[in-house]
This record gives C-alpha cells, structure tokens and sequence, in this order.
C-alpha cells in the first residue's frame, strides 16, 4: 500500500523517479493519483550518511518506506517518511517540476542543492551497487553564470596586453569587484567555475578583507569540483598572511623591493612541509628558490641590455 492523500496530485510529479550520483541510483521515488488521492514510497539503501556534498557509507539492503503524508504545497509536493529508528524526526522532501521535465527535490538531511530527480526507465528501477567507502556527489553539475564568466575573461584580458596601465585597470578592478560581490550577495553563482572566477576578482582586491574573502571563494570552487582553485587558495592565503603583517607560509608571493634582488620575505618555511606544498599545487622549496634566483637573472639580463643600448647610445659619432 502506499500512503494517499484526500487532495489532488500535483500532476508533473506523477511517475517513478531516480536520483543518480554519476551512474549510480542512490533513491527510486514513486509518487502516483488515483482515486483515493496521492500516493508515494521511497526506495533507498538501508544505511547512508551525507554531508554538505555527497552521501557516504552507502549500505543495502534496499528498504522501502510509504510516506506517512503527500500533499501539495504551494505548487510543490511535500513528501514525508518515517524514520523506524526510535526518537528519529520524519524526511521530508519538498519536490519541484522543473521546466524540462525533471524534478528537483530538497531534502532536510542534506544541506545542500536540491536532489536532481530524472524518470526512470519503463523497465523496474534498479539501485546501486554501491560502494561504503566512496563518497557519491549530490550534486553532480551546477548552472554556470555567464555574467560571471564574462566579468573574469575581462579580467585576464587587461593583464595581457604588453603595457599595462594600472591606473586603467585599477578603475575596472574596482568596477568589476563590485559588481561580482552583487553575485555574490543575490545568490547568483553556484559552480566550481564561478567561485573560481571570483576568487580571481578579489585576488586583484586592494587589502586584507578582499584576499580573505578570495581564499574563500577559492575554498568552496575547489570543494564544488575546480581543482585548479587549490592554488589561488593557497596563494590567497600567502598575500593575506602578508597583508596583515605576518610571514607567508607557502612560498608563492614574489617581492621586488626597491630594484634589489627578488624576495619572498618575510616567509616561515618551516611550518608547511613540501608534502602538503605539493598537494596545495605549489612547487616545493628547492624549486621556488630555483624560481627566485630566475627572477633575479632575468632582471640582470634586462638591466645588462639597457646599459649596454645606453653605452651605444652616448659613444661619440666617430668621424673621418
């Protein structure tokens, strides 16, 4: 039996249901009309844990539970289950239809994007297998934002060009800052890439609010599946241990002071082993000397030309 209610369905959400993290059905949902009203059951692994990202310690057997109530609320479909365990709080899930045909369902126990719910196939759903020590992503793709995307490629571009007039690209920064801390604030990104993005942005900000909050950015782009933001984590990090007046730790902030030689000073080198440089994607200690010591030749190969044009330029005309 599944459990009805006296109301009427919300007609898009009729059907059998999968959720899929990759090709592995975690949840088979059924929600159907009929005389009696509404009625739906849930089908899952026995045993699964979830966090802010993904489900884990995933173990059959399948159960299947009848949801104690469904009834549609303000245009969705409340579904609630529950729990056998003693002094447990029913699950209730809120499911949407989405404009292509799927649904999206949010569910309480995880604190994260709603589950992408997809039909499933005529034949009888199959879940799993499943593997407890993996971790299955909840959410496997977010929505891009172009917006955001547009503002980071205007970004890199002023930092191409041969000559760089920073008064130019210190007013677009600034312009650009503002309105990506507007995304930020309305909700707007949602990717790996778009937290990316901005940690760029403020990466290019003028203190120590703006390379913390871009460290952070960079954090969440590399938990929503940018691996490529672990670096601008780590050197975000560097310059804002360095804007506050303490040593970075890293190694990845290059200093010129003065014309003298390149320098990463202040730097505690003792405190972040080479191993974890190296799962920061941050070279190790040998070779950021070996990139330091570059900088400095490079700077004299430079200055050796310019005295050399400037001794051609001020020998005297010879004459016959």
């Amino acid at each position: 039996m599944l459990a009805a209610s006296s109301v009427s369905a919300v007609p898009c959400a009729d059907g059998n249901w999968i959720f899929h993290s990759g090709e592995t059905a975690l949840f088979h949902f059924g929600v159907r009309s009929s005389e009696k009203g509404l009625e739906a059951s849930w089908e899952r692994p026995q045993h699964f844990e979830s966090d802010e990202e993904s489900v884990t310690k995933v173990r059959g057997p399948i159960v299947r539970r009848v949801a104690r109530s469904a009834r549609p609320v303000g245009g969705d479909l409340e579904l609630t289950f529950d729990d056998p365990e003693p002094n447990s709080e029913p699950d209730v899930f809120r499911v949407h239809c989405e404009k292509d045909g799927t649904l999206t369902a949010s569910y309480a126990a995880f604190r994260t994007d709603p589950l992408h719910l997809v039909r499933a196939p005529a034949t009888k759903p199959i879940l799993g297998p499943w593997d407890a020590a993996r971790a299955y992503p909840t959410v496997t793709s977010r929505p891009t934002n172009a917006e955001m995307t547009a503002i980071f490629e205007a970004d890199q571009k002023d930092r191409m060009t041969p000559s760089i007039d920073w008064a130019v690209v210190g007013a677009a920064d600034r312009k650009r800052k503002a309105r990506t801390q507007e995304l930020l604030d309305s909700g707007a990104l949602h990717s790996g890439d778009d937290f990316y993005h901005a940690a760029f942005l403020f990466q290019h900000g003028d203190g120590p609010n703006d390379y913390l909050k871009a460290h952070l950015l960079a954090t969440i782009a590399a938990a929503r599946g940018k691996p490529q933001a672990v670096w601008i984590a780590a050197a975000t990090l560097d310059r804002y241990l360095q804007s506050i007046g303490k040593p970075q730790v890293l190694g990845t902030q290059f200093m010129v002071p003065n014309a003298g030689k390149t320098t990463q000073d202040p730097y505690d080198r003792t405190l972040i082993s080479d191993a974890l440089r190296q799962a920061l994607h941050v070279p190790p200690l040998a070779e950021q000397e070996k990139q330091r010591q570059g900088y400095d030749d490079e700077a004299a190969a430079e200055a050796k030309v310019a005295n050399d044009n400037h001794d051609a330029a001020s020998k005297p005309a010879s004459t016959e």
